[in-house]
């Protein structure tokens, strides 16, 4: 298995043709790859659906050694299949792992340019941009993009997250940049900075302690990924969590000083004062939840930061990339 990267899928389906659709395509996308030295691991994280099974028997049937699956015998959630599918990656010696959710399509030439990326021994994470697509396929416009996801595929285009130390671009400029879907990591890496076992931001977190270890993120700008959402998906998920705001709070600030412990541990810094990186992170947390819609969320963040210093904060709230109207809202939920 040596030399062969590994796609890690979690893998949770209804009984539904259509979900069933979405993952055939994805796992076409897989298939298609220009780079053929791959293994596909899915982690069956108890559908308990007769259909689903039947699908995975297919597809071994059709992938043999190519297809490996983790059956489960309950639902772990999400982050804590990624984790089953990376023990099985460092187990077998896998160099590094694309991570690939069961609805969204990789590009054909992934795989290619990433282990390309990867040849570049100083390079920890290689990620791309995407396209957002409907449940039919069809690439949603930009202008009925959520300004969440807008900002972050504005963020691939104009200073995007590269280099060492990204874990300080991603706290304090961009927050959530690389979708898991598109992105790449080396195993030991991986294995070494797991994600937590959440359904909220849980990637985000992780991205913060990938991004604090010294090594590199790349984009690969000639390749983008499809991120599939379905009409109404966003809007009904958080409203099923009513604490949803409070709990993405929780995770990306327990993600942003584990990522500060990471640093403090390997130098990496960048020269910041550790409480002038915690008043921006919360500065730029601010500014997500307010574009996310949560005012009141928003101006918790603010509070944090201003107990850290009224000036930081002032400071980063000039220094934000956003609208003037924006700026002053913040600046007023400061008072």
């Amino acid at each position: 298995m040596n030399n062969c990267p590994i796609f890690i899928m979690p893998l949770k389906l209804n009984d539904s043709e259509m979900e069933l659709k979405f993952f055939r395509e994805t796992v076409e996308s897989i298939k298609n790859q220009t780079d053929t030295n791959w293994q596909l691991v899915i982690i069956e994280d108890y559908s308990n659906v007769k259909s689903v099974y039947d699908e995975l028997d297919k597809l071994k049937a059709e992938l043999k050694d190519k297809l490996h699956i983790i059956y489960s015998d309950k639902n772990y959630g999400t982050g804590a299949a990624r984790n089953r599918g990376i023990a099985y990656a460092h187990e077998v010696g896998a160099p590094f792992i694309l991570y690939n959710d069961a609805d969204d399509i990789s590009d054909p030439r992934r795989l290619e340019l990433v282990r390309k990326a990867f040849e570049d021994k100083t390079v920890n994470v290689v990620y791309t941009s995407f396209d957002v697509i409907d449940e039919y396929g069809n690439v949603t416009p930009e202008d009925k993009l959520s300004l969440v996801i807008k900002e972050i595929i504005d963020g691939h285009h104009f200073e995007p997250v590269e280099g060492e130390r990204a874990w300080i671009n991603i706290a304090i400029k961009k927050k959530y940049t690389n979708l898991t879907s598109c992105t790449a990591v080396r195993t030991e890496l991986a294995f070494e900075e797991k994600f937590p076992e959440s359904s909220i931001s849980e990637d985000c977190h992780t991205w913060f302690r990938y991004g604090a270890h010294p090594g590199k993120f790349v984009l690969l700008k000639d390749i983008i990924g499809h991120y599939r959402i379905r009409l109404g998906t966003a809007s009904r998920s958080r409203s099923l969590h009513a604490d949803f705001y409070e709990r993405m709070m929780e995770m990306d600030s327990s993600g942003f000083e584990s990522a500060l412990q990471v640093a403090k541990k390997y130098g990496t810094m960048g020269g910041y004062d550790e409480n002038e990186l915690r008043a921006a992170f919360r500065v730029r947390l601010a500014l997500n939840l307010l574009h996310a819609g949560s005012e009141q969320y928003a101006k918790e963040s603010l509070k944090e930061s201003t107990n850290i210093s009224k000036e930081i904060t002032l400071k980063y709230i000039d220094l934000l990339q956003c609208e003037p109207e924006e700026k002053a809202k913040l600046k007023e939920l400061t008072k």
